[in-house]
């Protein structure tokens, strides 16, 4: 996968461990740890004291949100920018 240069910015505490989690489960549903935005989406779901989980709480939504962006990563379609499909990882439990 091509690397891409991030911006030379500044990030909270809070977003590194957002994006390290991202990456996480960028790794658990491509092999690699890709950070896309559906990828900082869950984790941001995941990151209950946070502004944007709140927000989601506040609408009633994150179970829901999260729920799709786990169908949608386990699906068998689930494609990243090398075009290359990666089967549903098996079951960890």
């Amino acid at each position: 996968m091509k690397e891409r240069k991030v911006l030379n910015v500044t990030t909270s505490p809070r977003m590194e461990k957002i994006l390290n989690r991202a990456a996480e489960i960028g790794k658990l549903h491509t092999g690699e740890p890709f950070v896309g935005t559906e990828n900082v989406l869950r984790a941001l779901v995941e990151d209950e004291g946070g502004i944007a989980a709140q927000v989601l709480r506040e609408l009633g939504v994150t179970a829901r949100v999260a729920q799709r962006l786990d169908e949608i990563m386990s699906s068998e379609n689930y494609r990243t920018p090398s075009r290359r499909v990666f089967p549903t990882p098996p079951d960890e439990s």
